[in-house]
């Protein structure tokens, strides 16, 4: 499957933003959501990024949707996703210890910074 090595980001719109935007540990803020749908929707690889994020189990925001959006996508589309191998762990269903830790980290840096 040609999505198991993911797909060329180059020229992505999204390149030079900061990750965590797009796996916010809580809600994702209005003002957020709206810079990343604008970012996406603008995005030149638009369409190989939302077909990876439909049929890869990713979290996060992709493509100009949410988990959410996504599995009612996937649902219609009939769409049955597939788990990436470990060398993606930290996009998979499951984050890694490592994952977790390094967004418990952002996010209280992220609160005490106001």
């Amino acid at each position: 499957m040609w999505f198991v090595n993911m797909f060329n980001t180059d020229g992505a719109s999204c390149i030079g933003l900061d990750p965590e935007l797009f796996f916010p540990t809580n809600q994702m803020s209005p003002r957020i959501e709206k810079l990343l749908k604008k970012t996406c929707l603008g995005c030149p690889i638009f369409d190989d990024c939302l077909d990876y994020a439909l049929n890869v189990n990713v979290k996060g925001y992709w493509a100009g949707t949410i988990d959410a959006t996504r599995i009612q996508m996937r649902t219609l589309f009939g769409i049955k996703p597939v788990r990436i191998d470990q060398e993606y762990k930290d996009l998979v269903d499951i984050p890694t210890p490592e994952a977790r830790h390094k967004r418990e980290i952002r996010s209280k840096q992220l609160k005490e910074a106001g």
